[in-house]
């Protein structure tokens, strides 16, 4: 789905260090069929297999978007759009360019305002010799913001600094679930002196109207290192979000309760 909604766009390449990818709506998907999907890929980013099933007998039972906008999905815009790029994000590594994301993160939320640690994604090519790390910093724009390309290049600075922190939980999240392939993996890249080569990655989830080229000249100019940058464009995208979360409210239970994760480890 993500591969039909999200297609390539012509772009101009910027001078230097900087390898830009414009994403958008192509139309090859009816819009009520996106919202609907969408919903459901928000829905499985907030809650583990089955964890419905726990609170809810009964899973058609009306207090599940209750308890969804109570406990899992934030209330807050700016809170709510933030995770709304990270799932996009995780997406589209796992899905579309199929990279290994072996955790959601969004689903270690202890309340829905609260962010969870580390990075915003990593995804990872295991097989790959030495071992690859995409280091996406994501950011959500609904509105111009000429400064979203000097905050995405600063906190990715900022990540890339605690990289190992942000390993070891998604190790320790991976231990807990009894991925022990997985968490191997992810141990083995803790080693000192280990192999591994890291790729700086900025994803902007921008609205359409509001997105301007010249954000792209200016963080071309900025980077010194290897960097790839997507820009994810999306008509009307506040009333997009709340159109996808509203369905997120009443996807079909069976989407998170079939005890299959429904590849969130990707292709490794």
């Amino acid at each position: 789905m993500f591969d039909k909604w999200l297609r390539p766009q012509t772009v101009e390449q910027p001078d230097g260090l900087l390898e830009y990818q414009l994403l958008a709506d192509d139309g090859l998907i009816e819009d009520d069929e996106l919202v609907e999907r969408l919903g459901r890929e928000v829905m499985r980013n907030y809650l583990a297999p089955g964890e419905l099933a726990n609170v809810f007998d009964d899973l058609g039972a009306p207090e599940v978007a209750g308890y969804l906008r109570k406990n899992k999905f934030p209330a807050d815009r700016k809170i709510r759009h933030g995770d709304f790029g990270e799932i996009i994000t995780g997406a589209l590594y796992r899905r579309v360019r199929r990279w290994c994301v072996p955790v959601l993160k969004l689903r270690y939320k202890q309340t829905p305002a609260q962010a969870v640690q580390g990075t915003d994604v990593l995804a990872f090519r295991f097989r790959q010799d030495p071992p690859t790390i995409a280091v996406p910093e994501v950011k959500t724009r609904a509105y111009r913001d000429w400064k979203v390309g000097n905050e995405a290049y600063d906190s990715l600075e900022k990540v890339l600094g605690r990289l190992d922190e942000s390993i070891a939980f998604l190790m320790a999240r991976c231990h807990d679930r009894g991925h022990t392939f997985l968490s191997h993996r992810l141990g083995a890249l803790l080693r000192e002196g280990a192999p591994r080569h890291v790729e700086r990655h900025m994803l902007f989830v921008h609205d359409a109207k509001s997105w301007k080229e010249d954000i792209v000249t200016g963080l071309g100019a900025k980077v010194t290192q290897r960097t790839e940058l997507t820009v994810v464009k999306i008509d009307d995208l506040k009333e997009f979000v709340g159109r996808v979360y509203d369905a997120a409210e009443t996807a079909p239970a069976s989407a998170t309760t079939s005890g299959k994760d429904n590849r969130t480890a990707g292709t490794a």
